[in-house]
């Protein structure tokens, strides 16, 4: 079932699923679906009203998704990578999987070592790997995974992966202490929000 909220003039559809086993209300943005809310078995018009009070908030994120750009179709349709944050006119004589797995391991490597050695914290393995949703993980071995696209973003939010990462090795947790540390080597609320603009997936 769909629906609409209008805020700014603009007319806000949302597909609504139903699910009486759900306890509680939820508003997501879905990347295919666009705002998806699931719904405990309220009432039409109070599905409505739950969601009209967060207008802003679905369209502040509406916009964030449309921002996001798929690596494949810019490169189709524009001729351009998205390299380090910027849009570069490119020939990529490969398959740009494989280009971009190339540009990451080549930022990554000096990036890693130079952090590896500055917080003091070595993984055992690092590999790379395409992801829809993660960037990044450190497993209970301490053996980094990253997403084979991370050189799509700017060099800050790049190191700002590799020092989460790395950070894990040391707390196996996101409380206090872990952000902490991190905070140390760079200002992840920055990175944060500029990596939000950026899609993990091809």
């Amino acid at each position: 079932m769909i629906g609409y909220v209008i805020y700014e003039d603009t007319k806000l559809p949302y597909h609504i699923q139903t699910n009486k086993k759900l306890k509680n209300f939820y508003i997501q943005i879905h990347p295919e679906l666009g705002v998806l809310v699931k719904n405990p078995n309220f009432s039409l018009q109070k599905v409505h009203d739950l969601v009209q009070s967060k207008a802003k908030w679905i369209y502040e994120k509406s916009l964030l998704l449309e921002r996001r750009e798929s690596l494949s179709n810019l490169y189709e349709t524009e001729g351009k990578v998205l390299l380090f944050g910027q849009k570069q006119s490119l020939h990529v004589k490969k398959k740009l999987e494989d280009f971009y797995k190339e540009k990451t391991k080549e930022i990554v490597e000096p990036t890693l070592k130079k952090y590896s050695n500055l917080m003091d914290v070595y993984p055992t393995k690092v590999s790379y790997r395409k992801a829809k949703k993660r960037w990044g993980s450190c497993s209970g071995k301490n053996a980094l995974s990253l997403n084979s696209s991370i050189a799509q973003l700017p060099l800050f939010c790049i190191e700002y992966i590799i020092i989460h990462e790395l950070a894990h090795i040391k707390y196996k947790h996101h409380q206090k202490s872990f952000w902490n540390f991190v905070a140390k080597f760079c200002d992840y609320k920055k990175c944060e929000q500029e990596i939000k603009k950026y899609s993990p997936a091809f």
